[in-house]
């Protein structure tokens, strides 16, 4: 699992960093709501989805992704290559969840895919190791304004 579910409670602050609850398959689509710079955010956790392919056949999220700001794109480093969804989803609205730290920032078998697939304003999809650097991502990429 890539700790998608994990990564929707820790960033509606349902828990904190220093506790990590266990979390089953998730099977079917909910959402959390929070503020951002005084804006309404939902944060859908979904099935998880291993190819772009899967998108269009009845996969349970494929509502939630369409009418998607950001896509939250999570990488554990052990499974699949990241950079497919991205570029299905489209870069610009990406940003890859680095859902095991520092181990995940180490995983360089994507690295080729990943310099080459740009945002429209030519720059590289966000990547993010912490919830601190996800949510400035997240405020930067849906177009919310900085603090």
């Amino acid at each position: 699992m890539s700790g998608k579910t994990t990564l929707c409670s820790l960033l509606s602050f349902m828990h904190d960093s220093t506790s990590t609850p266990a979390f089953e398959e998730t099977c079917g689509c909910s959402f959390y709501t929070i503020a951002l710079n005084g804006r309404e955010c939902h944060i859908w956790d979904t099935p998880s989805l291993s190819s772009p392919d899967d998108i269009d056949h009845n996969w349970a999220g494929e509502d939630a992704l369409r009418e998607a700001d950001v896509v939250i794109v999570c990488h554990d480093g052990h499974h699949a290559n990241p950079m497919a969804l991205v570029r299905a989803c489209g870069a610009d609205r990406c940003i890859i969840a680095l859902t095991r730290g520092e181990a995940g920032c180490m995983d360089v078998s994507y690295a080729i895919e990943y310099i080459t697939t740009r945002c429209s304003n030519g720059m590289l999809v966000p990547r993010a190791c912490s919830r601190v650097e996800l949510v400035a991502c997240i405020i930067i990429t849906a177009g919310y304004g900085w603090c």
